[in-house]
C-alpha cells in the first residue's frame, strides 16, 4: 500500500487529509481520511533535503499522537515531499520549531 495526502497547517495544528493506495496499479483506493495533530503532541519536525526526495519528519511526545496516521515506527512518521514544494515544507519545519520552542519557554515560565 502507498499512503497520499495533503499537509496544511490550522493555526496551531497540522491537518492531513491522506488516501491509501494499493502500490501497483492503484486500483483500490481508500476513501478519503483526515486526521489532526496539535503542536503541543510534537517534540520536532525536521526537514531534510535530499537530492531526490526530501522528507518532513514528525516526532511525537506519546505513541498515540499518530493513532490514526499509517506508518511503521510509534512515535515518529516520515513525509515525503515532492521537489516542487520543498520550499514551503522547509518553512512550515521553522515555523513548527519556533513555536514549539515559545511553548516550552512559556511552559518553564510558569
Amino acid at each position: 500500500m502507498k499512503v497520499e495526502g495533503i499537509l496544511s497547517v490550522d493555526g496551531d495544528k497540522f491537518s492531513i487529509e491522506f488516501q491509501k493506495k494499493d502500490s501497483l496499479f492503484e486500483a483500490y483506493k481508500s476513501e478519503l481520511m483526515h486526521c489532526e495533530i496539535s503542536f503541543s503532541d510534537l517534540d520536532l519536525v525536521e526537514f531534510k533535503k535530499g537530492l531526490f526526495t526530501s522528507k518532513l519528519i514528525l516526532q511525537a511526545k506519546k505513541a498515540a499522537v499518530f493513532s490514526e496516521l499509517p506508518g511503521d515506527d510509534l512515535i515518529s512518521r516520515t513525509l515525503k515531499v515532492k521537489k516542487k514544494h520543498r520550499d514551503i515544507a522547509a518553512s512550515i519545519a521553522s515555523r513548527v520549531n519556533l513555536e514549539l520552542s515559545e511553548m516550552k519557554l512559556r511552559e518553564l515560565d510558569e
